[in-house]
């Protein structure tokens, strides 16, 4: 009887491993035929499967899950060439949005798709459906479009939907802020990696084979860049960061996280200083402005106002620290008249001005600068660098797709500006929708001189952001109950 069961087990075992040999072969076939990429998708499968399960008893962590690889995605794609960064996010996304379908078959279930009923998914969905009504513009490709719309408003939908849906009360923003400041001082500490012990392998080749080095390594110094796809990305998406925990810094009233979130926006200001990108100061001055008005606190006010007036006035009408790179670098932003590089830049919109007089639905979306060049040979706009968001908006959708777009942008600041007003009830969700609008509004205005709203990672944070600022009254409400039931109960 024993040397039965010893034969079956050793069959069992043998069939098992023989299952493992047949799975490595397949792989390595997959992979010696068709890449390493697709080697490595089909390795993934029972991984998504596994994250699939966990996402299905709570979804919220699917969202958290893509928030933390939007971060880290574009950087990867320096060591891993060829890395479909979209694909990867898409895939990502899809799971999360499966696991919340899944998770309504459950008998209890926390998460409803009626949270996704508000204003900012309502205008997503607008904007959304815009966009593909542009894949009628004469010169559209459908090629072009799949690959660059989703940035421009596919990820936009999806991500305040999923953020309306998923973030139920003020522990799930909390949770969301945290490892936000976490992803954050870990983009500083690469570029202080970069800054004092020099470039990677990775970093190198992109800087000098790829050519990346005519724009970071320029006269005036080094622009580092971190992980992000380039110095101007990771300068005003890391200012954004600055700002909103500068904010809640001053706002929490938790003493650990006060000094956590301070320590975190001093990091933050020093990376977007050293990735010396003009632009990116604008997100600071605008942010921290429009909290002196929105605080209605005299001292807050009086003390960020001197301080804001301080640096200008050190920037604009001084010269001391003019032999730092990044100081003299960040000072030229005030003196429009003398910097060459903007003369070039109402250059070339005067001659995209001439060009879309007659187009008022634009010239398709992924059809701008070089990419034109791929769907469209010997394109006019391939020829000229948009070098701004909104021109980037106005020359691939129209004036009339540029008017929607400011429109539903603006109605984001403007609304939450009202809410903080009048309407926020509980101080620390007023205290954290301040720090979001104000970092959004100093957003915007960098978008000006930088294509940044549409990249990984700052796109889905803006329009994580954003639903937060439409979302928060509901979040207040949860709050301010919770808040009166605890006081009721323990006086």
């Amino acid at each position: 009887m024993g040397s039965q069961y010893n034969i079956l087990g050793f069959l069992g075992r043998s069939w098992l491993n023989f299952l493992l040999l047949g799975i490595i072969a397949l792989l390595l076939f997959i992979t010696f035929k068709f890449g390493y990429l697709a080697g490595a998708s089909i390795a993934l499968i029972p991984f998504a499967l596994v994250f699939l399960v966990i996402f299905i008893n709570n979804p919220f962590w699917g969202f958290i899950a893509v928030f933390i690889a939007n971060y880290y995605i574009q950087g990867l794609t320096r060591y891993i060439p060829g890395l479909p960064s979209g694909i990867v996010m898409d895939g990502l996304l899809v799971i999360t949005i499966v696991s919340i379908i899944l998770h309504q078959f459950k008998t209890r279930f926390r998460y409803s798709w009626k949270g996704g009923f508000n204003v900012i998914v309502l205008l997503a969905f607008i904007w959304l459906l815009y966009c593909i009504f542009l894949l009628l513009v004469p010169e559209a490709s459908p090629l072009g479009w799949a690959t660059a719309a989703r940035g421009i408003g596919i990820y936009f939908f999806i991500i305040v939907l999923l953020v309306s849906v998923l973030v139920r009360d003020l522990k799930d923003l909390h949770i969301i802020l945290n490892i936000w400041a976490v992803l954050s001082l870990t983009a500083v500490l690469k570029a202080l990696m970069q800054q004092y012990l020099g470039f990677d392998a990775a970093e190198s080749r992109w800087l000098y084979v790829e050519g990346a080095s005519r724009t970071h390594i320029i006269y005036s110094g080094i622009r580092y860049f971190s992980f992000f796809s380039d110095a101007a990305n990771f300068g005003s998406g890391i200012a954004l960061s600055g700002v909103v925990f500068g904010i809640a810094a001053l706002s929490d009233k938790r003493y650990g996280y006060k000094i956590f979130y301070a320590i975190t926006a001093a990091a933050c200001m020093y990376g977007m200083i050293i990735s010396g990108t003009r632009g990116s100061l604008m997100v600071p001055f605008v942010g921290f402005t429009l909290y002196t008005i929105l605080s209605k606190q005299f001292k807050t006010t009086l003390l960020a106002a001197f301080a804001i007036l301080s640096v200008f006035a050190f920037l604009r009408y001084t010269n001391y620290g003019q032999g730092n790179s990044y100081i003299r670098r960040m000072r030229s932003i005030f003196n429009a008249a003398e910097d060459a590089s903007l003369q070039v830049r109402m250059v070339n919109q005067e001659r995209l001005r001439v060009y879309m007089a007659d187009k008022h639905f634009g010239v398709g979306i992924g059809m701008s600068r070089g990419r034109a060049e791929t769907y469209q040979p010997d394109a006019f706009v391939s020829k000229i660098p948009s070098d701004s968001w909104y021109v980037l908006i106005w020359v691939e959708t129209g004036i009339v797709g540029l008017i929607l777009h400011l429109l539903i942008l603006l109605s984001v600041p403007a609304y939450g500006a009202y809410l903080i007003l009048f309407k926020l009830r509980d101080p620390t969700v007023r205290g954290i929708v301040s720090a979001m609008v104000c970092g959004i509004s100093g957003l915007y205005v960098s978008s000006y001189t930088i294509e940044i709203i549409g990249q990984f990672p700052t796109g889905f944070i803006l329009y994580t952001c954003m639903a937060v600022v439409y979302m928060s009254p509901r979040l207040d409400k949860v709050q301010t109950d919770k808040n009166a039931i605890l006081e009721e109960n323990y006086g």
